[in-house]
């Protein structure tokens, strides 16, 4: 619950339109992170991808409860990420995760874990076996994921990266969060 001490917050905004919004609540006084990290892409073979913002759509706010219409005002800025009508304040432990993710010299690959857990419907991204879809059979313990492909009336278990695997979406949902997660 937001209180006259500053706690962190999650402001929603237009999607490629993040570095703005952080900007204006930045220029209200307002304490601001945009976590930002480069995706691994294959279209750029001589120069560095860009950063993009690990959150999309997200903009991190330190504020307190007399900020919120001052915050919820920016222009760009959609909503503050509430549940039940009250502002959902952000733990400093996780920002505080977030950025040494962010700042550590270890490479590491996004995942909507909560699509990735047994019986969840994946394509096979890479690999020997890209282009293939099966099921996840069971979570292994090293953060891989054992996967069943059936081939003509066979179900070949193989074990796959994490990295490897995409969710198929049975029915569309509203867009999550990313979890980030270390190889």
């Amino acid at each position: 619950m937001l209180d006259h001490t500053p706690k962190w917050i999650a402001v929603y905004c237009f999607s490629k339109s993040e570095q703005l919004v952080e900007r204006r609540i930045a220029e209200q006084g307002i304490e601001t992170y945009l976590p930002m990290w480069t995706t691994k892409d294959r279209r750029f073979k001589q120069n560095a991808p860009p950063a993009v913002p690990l959150f999309q759509g997200y903009v991190f706010a330190k504020i307190t409860a007399k900020q919120i219409y001052q915050t919820r005002t920016v222009k760009g800025v959609i909503a503050l990420v509430s549940s039940n009508h009250e502002v959902q304040v952000i733990p400093q432990r996780e920002i505080d995760a977030v950025r040494a993710f962010v700042e550590a010299d270890t490479m590491f690959h996004l995942h909507e874990t909560a699509k990735l857990k047994c019986g969840a419907q994946v394509a096979v991204q890479s690999g020997e076996f890209a282009g293939m879809q099966g099921r996840i059979v069971r979570g292994c313990k090293d953060g891989n994921f054992a996967v069943s492909i059936e081939v003509l009336h066979l179900s070949f278990v193989v074990k796959l990266r994490r990295d490897e695997l995409t969710a198929i979406d049975s029915e569309p949902e509203k867009k999550p969060l990313r979890i980030a997660s270390i190889r």
